[in-house]
């Protein structure tokens, strides 16, 4: 305990206190008004002197530094003396005679009381001494216990708040990878703990001469500001520059940095008009982390989707080039294909894979010839295996772009049938992966409803007969309800 925290200790924990305050002057009267002071110890050593009394300052500020030595002198003396002989009597000179407390934590010497200008043949009574001292005794202990608890909660509470933001974000981060979904909850986030009016996230552009306002929120209301800041100007522009902290009464803000700065996050003026402080700088600090690490992520799962999505045009493309759009998928067996998923409980990422597994399904067709695809005849056994391969071949294209790799089991089992006399695994009932499953209906479904070289296309009625009695045997029945649940809600008899 230094200096300073001594007098803080006594000042707003002692002497601010209403017990104190009431309890302390009841006991001056009774024992005729007294000067008091307190002597606080540190290492048996005193190392502050605090005057109780405001009217001690009649004396001048020259002799009061003059008593608190004479005081800090005989303290020394005090600390060697027996704790049983305490509270004591003694001399400070002008002062006449005075009585000295101890003061004890947990059986530790915190320092002394003086109550001075008692007179030399003023003697209070053993009872009132007695009931001074426990008053004294518990209020210092009530003091010392609440600064003992302040400081451990100053201490313990904003690492305990950093470590809450740091699993918030963790959990914004989880729950998705969408950057523009990311950044306002993020904002949000910041702004809510730090208890602030105003957030704003920017990030650097490609040229690295700007910062682009991702998310500005001002007292709730969010803003489509388009302002961008320059590098190097102003409190972001700073930041972004020199990636040092700013922090004073009215803003805090601080760098996204991912291997290099991404951006930088700011926050304005608190709800209750409090200054920012250096916890407040520390709880953005730790949550500045888990947000350049969740945007640097989200960044390249935006980059990687671009690319996906651009291979998939791609493929389409020449599926388009080469069979005039007879491989392609319509957007309904696309619609029809996610309602089903969806119905049957499958996950967010789990139908964005099957929605993209559909576009792609005939990428295996690619190299068949034309011929053998628009035969009005029975296929040979060797045009037959042909075509049961384009699985394979689609499964080996997709495979190679990384990103479509999740969609592949989809591609090259959906011609499995539930019995297991599909291909080109032969799998049956769940070895089939449920994606599969699904567009083995769908496909099915649609197929039937159009027309191919070698027959005609047969109405919604049909089809649906078709689909309920192969359930069990080429199709999953549980896929099956959930089709003819869609299928009713769609009311796809309107398509004849």
């Amino acid at each position: 305990m230094v200096h300073d925290e001594s007098q803080h200790i006594i000042k707003s924990f002692l002497l601010d206190s209403p017990s104190w305050k009431e309890g302390y002057h009841s006991f001056k009267a009774l024992l005729g008004n007294p000067r008091g002071w307190v002597i606080e110890i540190m290492d048996d050593l005193p190392c502050g002197v605090t005057a109780l009394d405001r009217k001690t300052n009649e004396f001048g500020e020259e002799f009061l530094r003059h008593y608190e030595s004479r005081l800090r002198k005989f303290s020394v003396a005090f600390v060697k003396s027996d704790a049983k002989e305490f509270p004591k009597r003694s001399s400070l000179g002008r002062f006449a005679s005075c009585y000295v407390f101890r003061l004890e934590h947990v059986d530790v010497l915190k320092g002394f009381l003086v109550l001075c200008s008692l007179g030399k043949e003023w003697a209070p009574s053993q009872t009132l001494l007695s009931a001074f001292k426990s008053f004294v005794s518990s209020e210092i202990d009530l003091a010392l216990r609440n600064y003992e608890i302040k400081n451990f909660y100053e201490t313990i509470h904003p690492r305990a708040l950093a470590l809450s933001t740091m699993h918030a974000v963790h959990r914004a981060m989880s729950s998705t990878l969408k950057l523009d979904e990311l950044i306002p909850r993020i904002g949000r986030l910041s702004m809510q703990v730090l208890k602030a009016r105003y957030c704003g996230i920017c990030l650097v552009d490609e040229m690295r001469k700007h910062l682009i306002p991702k998310f500005v929120c001002q007292n709730g209301v969010v803003s489509r500001s388009k302002v961008r800041h320059r590098i190097g100007h102003g409190i972001e522009g700073t930041v972004a520059e020199t990636a040092a902290f700013h922090l004073n009464r009215h803003s805090i803000s601080v760098p996204l940095i991912e291997e290099d700065i991404i951006g930088v996050i700011t926050l304005r003026d608190k709800i209750d008009n409090t200054p920012f402080s250096k916890v407040d700088l520390e709880i953005l600090r730790a949550l500045s982390e888990q947000t350049a690490s969740a945007i640097k992520t989200a960044q390249l799962y935006e980059e990687t989707e671009q690319l996906t999505l651009g291979s998939i045009k791609s493929i389409n493309e020449l599926l388009e080039l080469s069979y005039a759009n007879e491989a392609a998928h319509t957007p309904f067996f696309i619609d029809l294909a996610v309602a089903v998923a969806k119905d049957l409980g499958m996950l967010q990422e789990g139908v964005k894979n099957l929605e993209r597994a559909v576009a792609l399904l005939n990428t295996g067709y690619a190299g068949i010839p034309k011929k053998i695809l628009a035969k009005r005849g029975r296929l040979s056994a060797k045009e037959l295996e042909l075509i049961h391969r384009h699985p394979y071949r689609g499964a080996a294209v997709l495979s190679s772009i990384g990103s479509l790799k999740p969609v592949v089991p989809i591609v090259l089992h959906h011609h499995e049938h539930f019995d297991g006399t599909g291909y080109p695994g032969h799998l049956r009932g769940d070895e089939i992966p449920l994606g599969a499953r699904v567009v083995a209906v769908v496909d099915a479904f649609t197929a039937m409803l159009s027309k191919r070289p070698y027959r005609s296309a047969k109405t919604v009625t049909d089809a649906i007969r078709e689909i309920k009695a192969s359930s069990g045997r080429q199709f999953d029945p549980k896929v099956v309800r959930s089709f003819l649940k869609i299928e009713k809600d769609k009311n796809m008899e309107n398509l004849k």
